[in-house]
């Protein structure tokens, strides 16, 4: 079921592993509205094991204060991300253009070592200076 993967995932996320059910709630809803990519993503995941019960198989525990992810349950969520076929990043096409790594493209720059046209000294100290006011 993909809720108890995004589940899963939230709660491997808090650096605790711990969460206040309303907690959970307010982090579900934000992803659930956080597009397409993130719903299938999710169901990618849980096409692996459909049969998935994350309270019967210990990944999960709760108690009053929430619910907190244990280290059989961070385990089985690392092996589920592990690198498959569905989750590795697109190969480029033959259409892309194949750039050298480490190439560096510079589009719109300021840099402070242009050079500036000369001004007269005199003129351009002059044009510096400001009046003199006396305090009040």
């Amino acid at each position: 079921m993909s809720i108890q993967i995004a589940i899963l995932k939230i709660l491997a996320s808090h650096v605790s592993g711990r969460a206040t059910l309303d907690s959970l709630k307010h982090d579900l809803a934000i992803l659930s509205s956080s597009g397409d990519d993130w719903h299938a993503r999710i169901k990618r995941l849980a096409l692996r094991v459909p049969e998935l019960d994350i309270f019967g198989n210990g990944y999960l525990l709760r108690d009053a204060d929430g619910w907190e992810i244990t280290s059989a349950g961070r385990a089985f969520l690392a092996a589920l991300e592990a690198v498959t076929q569905d989750n590795l990043p697109p190969e480029p096409s033959a259409e892309t253009p194949n750039r050298a790594e480490g190439t560096l493209i510079v589009v719109g720059h300021r840099f402070r070592n242009r050079t500036r046209p000369q001004l007269d000294p005199e003129q351009s100290a002059s044009a510096r200076r400001r009046p003199f006011r006396e305090p009040r």
